[in-house]
């Protein structure tokens, strides 16, 4: 600067209005470069534009940024469509992940956490959302929002470009560390286009935290069968749709039995099925016409079994549907042999249209003589109240409140088991067992009885095995396998050891184990 003119400056008080840029005067011009350029009636933003006087702006190095628009294949024409134009809605979606490290639990080190990588092609942006967990504990969801994300160790104000992502490569994004494995059809059709070979796809690499998450999951699911839940499309569909059939039970081989007219009824909405009984003018029978009320019919089941719980909740049971009905079918109805005779025109209809079935032409009742139970025996019935087993009177005397006490683990390579720790109480009065799981600090774990007092079969799965656990049974180091449950002792009380080392005779295997000790 002049140092006239600098002299000029100081002796001005320093006060708004009084501070002039004197070095603006030796411009050539003071005007404003516009910021829109107009291809094709479209208003373009013109980036590499000088500030004023033409005098480059401050910050910017336009020359040394890269951006993808240069490895775009170009048109023909003289002037080129905008990239925001032309890859509009164009996105490039990766599959990445990363690790990260994990300090405060004991049963995993690390964890992989999996993303979702998205290219923008029309401005080069970078958008990263992480799929939700169930049940994760993790916020997941938007993972980076959408922006240009600079390039590390590259050129002043560079970012990501196209050229940059491909599957197999790492990428270092704000000190984290993306491994890419795959990609969709459409992003590796454009990278092979440019000419970028694009390898195959691979898989997520596992981690202790997913292997747990999925043991965890098979473990909640329900050990024992619930009925079916109909779906509510079927009832929508199929309310008051009932098939009617006219059906004959032949009981003639029972004492005074004979020819019964049935009327069955197939309720579509929900696969029951009811059967009323047709009764003759002035038969003599009872006004209830109700032969079985609704519900779902078993294809098979033992008489012994009809007034017992679990023949309901059976999931080996097979139920009648309306592909199993039709004219001339027998039907085992709780081992009564039932015969269908005919059917109502909404059946036959029915029948056609879903299934492409003409129906027979109907059985008279007058003539169906045709009686296949004479060879059929029904078996025995089972008492309706089971008889309690019977007690050793002598060994209750001698044994009672005699309680053996041991420490066991489960025999198991799952990690979430491995620090369970659980007693086994044996009594000696009726030979029964019960298991225990006391509550453990800081595992997660509460107090709780892990399996009710009772007498336990070695097989309990096959019906012909009656062997239970006995006293030759219980040492240290003995395996034990409970209802699918392998545990192993490992420990015992004072008492226990104690009378296992009075008693020989009853614990052989106890005793031998000590004296190798």
């Amino acid at each position: 600067m002049d140092p006239i003119y600098q002299k000029l400056q100081d002796s001005l008080p320093f006060l708004p209005g009084n501070n002039f840029e004197l070095n603006k005067r030796f411009l050539p011009n003071f005007r404003k470069s516009h910021a829109l350029d107009k291809k094709r009636d479209i208003s373009l933003v013109n980036d590499r534009k000088p500030g004023i006087g033409g005098i480059p702006l401050p910050h910017v190095e336009q020359d040394n940024i890269k951006t993808s628009i240069s490895v775009y294949p170009k048109s023909d024409g003289s002037e080129s469509i905008p990239a925001w134009i032309a890859f509009d809605r164009k996105v490039l979606r990766f599959y990445a992940y990363f690790v990260e490290d994990v300090q405060e639990r004991r049963d995993e080190r690390f964890r992989i956490r999996k993303v979702i990588i998205y290219f923008y092609l029309e401005d080069d942006s970078v958008h990263i959302i992480e799929p939700k967990i169930l049940n994760s504990g993790i916020p997941q969801s938007d993972f980076l929002n959408r922006h240009k994300v600079p390039l590390p160790n590259g050129p002043k104000n560079q970012h990501y470009t196209v050229l940059d992502f491909n599957v197999g490569k790492v990428l270092k994004i704000y000190s984290r560390d993306f491994i890419v494995i795959g990609c969709d059809n459409f992003t590796r059709n454009f990278l092979t286009n440019l000419g970028i070979q694009v390898p195959e796809n691979s898989d997520y690499p596992s981690d202790p935290f997913t292997e747990n998450r999925k043991d965890e999951l098979r473990r909640m699911q329900p050990k024992r069968p619930y009925k079916a839940d109909y779906s509510l499309r079927q009832f929508l569909e199929n309310d008051r749709h009932v098939l009617r059939f006219y059906c004959i039970w032949d009981d003639r081989n029972s004492m005074f039995g004979d020819k019964r007219k049935l009327i069955l009824h197939y309720y579509l909405s929900d696969d029951t099925i009811e059967i009323l009984e047709h009764y003759p003018q002035n038969s003599g029978r009872n006004e209830s016409t109700q032969f079985l009320r609704r519900s779902s019919l078993p294809k098979k089941v033992a008489l012994q079994d009809i007034n017992m719980e679990k023949c309901k909740e059976s999931p080996t049971n097979e139920y009648y549907r309306d592909y199993d009905l039709g004219i001339g079918v027998t039907l085992d109805i709780y081992n009564r042999k039932v015969v269908i005779c005919d059917c109502d025109e909404f059946t036959r209809n029915y029948y056609y249209e879903k299934y492409g079935i003409r129906m027979l032409e109907n059985i008279e009742f007058e003539k169906y003589d045709n009686v296949e139970d004479e060879s059929y025996e029904i078996p025995p019935a089972s008492p309706l109240v089971e008889k309690p087993a019977k007690r050793d009177f002598q060994k209750f005397i001698n044994w009672e409140h005699v309680n053996l006490r041991y420490l066991a683990v489960l025999n198991t390579e799952k990690q979430i088991d491995l620090d369970r720790r659980f007693i086994i109480t044996y009594y000696l009065e009726d030979d029964t067992i019960s298991v225990y799981e006391p509550q453990q600090r800081n595992s997660g774990i509460i107090h709780t009885k892990f399996l009710e007092r009772n007498v336990i079969k070695k097989e309990p799965n096959n019906p012909a095995s009656t062997e239970t656990f006995k006293t030759e049974d219980f040492y240290i180091g003995a395996q034990l396998k409970f209802w699918s449950h392998p545990f192993v002792i490992v420990g015992a009380d004072e008492f226990a050891i104690n009378f296992m080392k009075n008693h020989p005779q009853m614990f052989p295997k106890a005793n031998e184990n000590m004296s190798k000790e």
